[in-house]
């Protein structure tokens, strides 16, 4: 038998870098412009010793991300 099951795990977050980014700016006349970087972080998540990153769906891994960003702020 096989079935699947919603479970609520500790993991732990470790932010290997981040960029804050940068708003888009003017550099000259009114149509030149830089476009705005968004910030970015690089994480990898385990469950005890074992590293889960590549297993998680892309919506957790989004969600990590934008806590660790909202973190680093207070950082």
């Amino acid at each position: 038998m096989r079935f699947t099951t919603d479970v609520e795990l500790e993991v732990t977050v470790d932010v290997l870098s981040a960029h804050r980014g940068t708003p888009a700016r003017v550099t000259g006349p009114p149509d030149a412009w830089e476009p705005a970087d968004p910030p970015e972080v690089d994480l990898a998540v385990s469950l005890g010793t074992l590293e889960i990153t590549g297993a998680l769906p892309s919506d957790v891994l989004e969600a990590l991300a934008a806590e660790a960003l909202e973190r680093l702020e207070d950082w």
